[in-house]
């Protein structure tokens, strides 16, 4: 028993630090608008782990896993939405002069929940996730050792747990470094790297549908 929920942490440690769509923008977000707004971003990816963590507890994974079609329209969300993740940093420079007469106290205040909406809607599309619920987690499930919605409940536990401390230390180190990264001429390099990151993980997302995964 001891080992199975240490190969599970492994896995999920792996998984958590594989690059990915989370990383891409919240390193984007935290070089960009600061570590504050970074942190807010990362409550609404575990949001995002939250529901589908409660998805699976009601049965749905099971829902999902007989019909492939519905992890396939996550999948064509999950592309969708990170190619206007990858613009919206650059549209938003460009509507900064229409906000003029905006409150600071105010802009603050729309901007925590919509990087909070952000980061949920993210997750909510992001197959990763939607896989690790559906096929990876229910395999460290065994009957046979108690309730099965109680070791699922722990599992998406560790997995929220990790997930959100690797997210944490990554706003925490784009935070410290965006002093030095954030400003001039490499900052704008910086962003147009992670934009363009983003933009690689959208497709090949896309590839992998039209590969027929799902």
């Amino acid at each position: 028993m001891a080992w199975m929920w240490f190969e599970f942490l492994l896995v999920v440690a792996l998984l958590e630090l594989t690059p990915g769509p989370n990383m891409a923008w919240l390193a984007t977000l935290t070089l960009d608008r600061g570590k504050s707004v970074g942190l807010q971003a990362v409550l609404g990816i575990s949001l995002g782990f939250c529901l589908y963590l409660a998805a699976a507890l009601a049965g749905l994974g099971v829902l999902m896993a007989s019909n492939p079609r519905l992890l396939a329209v996550l999948r064509w969300l999950g592309v969708m939405f990170l190619f206007y993740m990858a613009i919206e940093p650059w549209w938003e420079r460009a509507k900064q002069h229409e906000q003029v007469g905006t409150s600071a106290g105010a802009k603050r205040s729309l901007e925590a929940g919509r990087y909070i909406i952000q980061g949920l809607t993210l997750n909510i599309f992001n197959p990763k996730v939607a896989l690790f619920y559906v096929t990876l987690l229910p395999r460290f499930v065994v009957e046979e050792r108690g309730l099965v919605w109680a070791q699922s409940l722990w599992l998406g536990l560790i997995h929220i747990g990790v997930a959100t401390g690797v997210h944490v230390a990554i706003v925490l180190a784009a935070g410290r470094l965006r002093p030095w990264l954030g400003e001039g001429r490499r900052g704008t390099e910086l962003k147009i790297f992670f934009t363009v990151a983003l933009v690689l993980i959208a497709v090949w997302l896309a590839w992998d549908g039209l590969g027929g995964q799902f």
